[in-house]
C-alpha cells in the first residue's frame, strides 16, 4: 500500500516543477508606456548585424558625458513631445504612438552645432516607425525594422 500513496505525491511534484518551468521570469515583457528620460546605448543595424555603442572615438565626454539623453513627455495618452540632447545639440519635436507599437516622431527642430559621429546617429529617430518597451529598455524601430535605437531608462 506504501507504494500507491508515492505515485500520486510524485505526479504531484512534477506537476508543481512544470508550473514553476511554465512561468519562467527571463520572458520578454513588453509594454508601450515610453514616458519618462531615457539614454541611447546602441545604435542597431540587422541586415549587417552591426552594433554601434557609446566609445571614447565616436563621442565628446565633456558634452553631456557623451550620451544621448530623450525626455518623452505624454500630452496625452497617444501623443507629446520628444526632446533633449545628443551630445552637443539640444532638439524638440513632437511624436504619436498607439497602443499596436506604431510610433511618428515629427516636427522635429535641432540646434545645428558640430557633433560627434555619435550624436549623428541619433537623427535617424525622424525614420521611427515602431517601437517596444522590452525588459526596461526602450527599443525604437526604422528602415522596415532593419535599423534600430536602444534606449535605456535614467
Amino acid at each position: 500500500m506504501k507504494n500507491l500513496s508515492f505515485v500520486p505525491k510524485m505526479i504531484l511534484i512534477a506537476i508543481v516543477a512544470i508550473f514553476i518551468n511554465a512561468c519562467d521570469k527571463d520572458e520578454d515583457v513588453i509594454t508601450y508606456d515610453l514616458a519618462g528620460n531615457w539614454k541611447v546605448i546602441l545604435f542597431e543595424n540587422y541586415e549587417s548585424s552591426t552594433k554601434i555603442t557609446k566609445t571614447e572615438d565616436n563621442t565628446w565626454t565633456q558634452f553631456n558625458n557623451g550620451d544621448i539623453t530623450v525626455n518623452f513627455d505624454g500630452v496625452d495618452l497617444t501623443s507629446g513631445i520628444i526632446s533633449g540632447r545628443n551630445v552637443t545639440n539640444s532638439f524638440s519635436g513632437n511624436y504619436t504612438v498607439d497602443s499596436k507599437g506604431v510610433i511618428s516622431i515629427n516636427n522635429v527642430i535641432w540646434t545645428e552645432i558640430n557633433e560627434p559621429e555619435w550624436g549623428r546617429l541619433f537623427h535617424s529617430i525622424v525614420n521611427a516607425e515602431t517601437f517596444e518597451l522590452r525588459n526596461g529598455y526602450l527599443i525604437i524601430f526604422y528602415n522596415e525594422k532593419k535599423n534600430s535605437i536602444t534606449f535605456e531608462r535614467i
